[in-house]
Formats: structure tokens, sequence, C-alpha cells
């Protein structure tokens, strides 16, 4: 009998993001009869935690948990005796205030080693202190390493990942725009750098958006997915919200997912005189039923890599707003299929007011979404191929 080749995958959080979406989709579509699949979460605190598929073994150490959880983390070490973990964490909070890039390097080096066994193929799947920890401590044939957005927007930890991409047989990332940017900063590792979409799976979707929705809402609904925070636009949403209500438009505004302390948006839904056409749902295990309900999604990010809450979206067939970003067009055309919109007050409520009032253009974004549903659980291959090649 062929032995199973083991894969091992590392997640930092499973948490409420799209980086931990698109991880419990790869889970439940990966072959789990064919090869043996590991996950290694670095923090076990996550809403989703306890979603991972069956036949995915999960390791974790509380030890782990605790040097990723600040101050909390750190009186969990005390409590357990780990006292040179203890000052390792408090100087790793120390280098936080200092750059992230040496906090990071200073995670990775002091997170203890909690798997010996050698893996055919190791996946990082969230890249700074995780990718280091995969390259110094972990046993594997092959490495690869993942990064979700648009590297030129997010490009704190540069000069430590240029050092640890060499160790690594391959960058890969989930658009086209982010593949370029990649290799524009990285020219180097050019030829490392490879494509792959976050897999979705609309038979899932659709099934668990079925789901029974008890909300109800006013004339017309917009659902707004994703943290609650202001590189979500979600402070320029509530402004929006005020235009829109100052408009006479009747409607309801879900927003669904956790709130950051960035903002306060409660008091910002004060001052735009919103508070009675705005709910703050927090986290959904299943956002599904709600975004079922929804007339329009607006999404309004500063940036992106590619969302995977849109592209839940458009698998619904819903109409949708959204922002002007650097790879917005990876995923939409505008007037195609949906709206894209300039990020400032006037420019979103021009889109979503022009929806609300042109019910053909809205029904040609819903029949167009209908014919192009896009099932590229097929992704799962390139997973497989890089194991073949060992």
């Amino acid at each position: 009998m062929k032995q199973k080749k083991n894969i091992l995958f590392i997640m930092g959080k499973l948490d409420s993001g799209g980086v931990s979406k698109s991880m419990l989709s790869l889970l439940n579509v990966i072959d789990k009869e064919g090869y043996n699949i590991s996950l290694l979460l670095i923090n076990t605190t996550g809403v989703f935690t306890n979603n991972v598929p069956k036949g995915v073994e999960v390791l974790m150490d509380k030890r782990l948990t605790a040097l990723t959880n600040g101050v909390r983390g750190v009186a969990e070490l005390m409590r357990w005796g780990y006292w040179g973990l203890v000052l390792a964490s408090l100087f790793k909070l120390f280098l936080a205030s200092i750059s992230k890039v040496y906090a990071g390097l200073w995670l990775a080096k002091i997170m203890p080693r909690i798997v010996e066994r050698p893996f055919d193929l190791i996946i990082d799947y969230g890249g700074q202190h995780q990718l280091y920890y995969m390259v110094d401590k972990l046993n594997g044939k092959k490495k690869i390493t993942f990064f979700h957005n648009d590297y030129r927007k997010w490009n704190y930890y540069e000069k430590a990942d240029r050092q640890y991409f060499f160790h690594v047989d391959g960058i890969y990332t989930i658009s086209e725009t982010c593949v370029n940017a990649l290799r524009e900063v990285f020219p180097e590792y050019a030829d490392k750098v490879r494509l792959m979409e976050n897999i979705l799976s609309p038979t899932l979707i659709v099934r668990l958006a079925d789901e029974p929705c008890v909300l109800k809402s006013h004339q017309y609904l917009f659902i707004s997915l994703g943290h609650v925070c202001r590189r979500k636009g979600s402070d320029l949403a509530l402004h929006v919200a005020g235009q829109l209500w100052r408009n006479k438009i009747d409607f309801e505004w879900w927003f669904i997912g956790n709130m950051s302390e960035d903002c306060d948006y409660l008091q910002l839904a004060k001052e735009e005189n919103v508070v009675d056409r705005v709910k703050f749902l927090g986290m959904q295990s299943n956002p599904y039923p709600y975004l079922k309900k929804a007339d329009i999604v607006v999404h309004l990010s500063q940036y992106e890599g590619k969302s995977i809450a849109l592209d839940e979206a458009k698998l619904l067939c819903k109409p949708i707003v959204v922002a002007n970003y650097s790879t917005v067009r990876d995923q939409f055309t505008d007037h195609l299929n949906g709206s894209i919109c300039e990020r400032n007050v006037e420019s979103a409520t021009k889109a979503i007011t022009e929806l609300l009032e042109n019910e053909i253009l809205r029904q040609s974004y819903i029949e167009y979404l209908k014919f192009h549903i896009n099932d590229n659980s097929e992704e799962i291959n390139k997973i497989y191929n890089l194991v073949r090649d060992n």
C-alpha cells in the first residue's frame, strides 16, 4: 500500500477574518483520506477553533497561545510557572513598542518547538512569525508561505520576510494584483511567487444561507461583512449612512463582524443620527442567512488582498457597492458585476442610491452573477502537486 503523504498547515488563529474562512474552506475540501492533514494552531482562542473539520489533526500548546495573548498571556505563563517564557514575553511586548519586525522575529525565536516529526509539506498560511517559526523550527521536505494581501500596502515585515523567503520553496498569494505586488517588492524571488485563490464551496454557502434569520429590516437592507474598523471603512460607512438618511432613504444597515476600538462607532452613529438605522451584530458563525436578506452589500475597505466576503456575496448573487482599492478589479468590473465607488461619502452615497433607484441595473448584477458562479475547488490541486513533486 502506498504510504500517505503528511501535510502540515500553520495558522495563527481561527478568528472571524477572511484568512480564517479561507483556511477552513481549504481544510473542508482537501482530501483527508489520501493525505495525513495536520493543523498547527498558534493561538486557540479564535471563535472558529472548534470548526476544524473531522479528519484534521489539530496540534496546539497552551504556551504558544499564551505567548500570543499579550499581557493576559504573560499572567497565564506566570501562573503555570514558565518563568523563562514570562521574561521572554515581557521583552516581546517591549520590542513591539519599537518595531513589529523585531517583535515578530523574537516571538518566533521563543515559541517552543511542539512537533518534532517530519512532514512532506509544511504550509504557513499567515506569514510573519509563523513563517519564521516554520523555517527555523519545523522539519519539512518542502515549505511554502502564504501572503493574503497587496504587499505594497502591508510591508512592515519586508526586511525580515526578504531574509526568510530565501528559505522557502514557494510564496503563494490570492490574486493577480497580489502576485504582481510580491514580484515588484521581491524581484529576486519572482520565480517563487505563485497564485492560489481562496477556495469557496458554493454548495456549502447556499446550504448555510438557507438557515433561518429572524431579524427584520426596513425597506432596504444593506450589509457590510468583516471587522468593524477603519481599515474596512466602517467609519466611512456610517458617514454614508448619515447622508442616505438625510436624503430621506428608508434603510437599515447591518454590520457583521467584531468591533475594533480604533473608533467609537456607536458615538459616530449617534452623531450621524442613524442609531435606529444601524445594527452592529458582532461576529456570526454563520453570516450567510443575513447576507441572503441583503438588498445591497457595501464594502468600503481601504485595501484588500482578495476579499473572501465579497466572493461569498457574489455566490449569493448580491448587488455590491465596493470601494476602488488597489485589488478591486481582480473581482469586479464596474457596472458589470458590481458598482465601484471612490472612498468618500459623495461617491459611495451616489453608487448606493443609483442601485436603489435603478432596478434594471440591480437586476443585471444579479443575473450576471447567477450565470458566473465560480466553484474553484480545483485550486486544491496546487497543494497536491507540491506534495507529488517531493
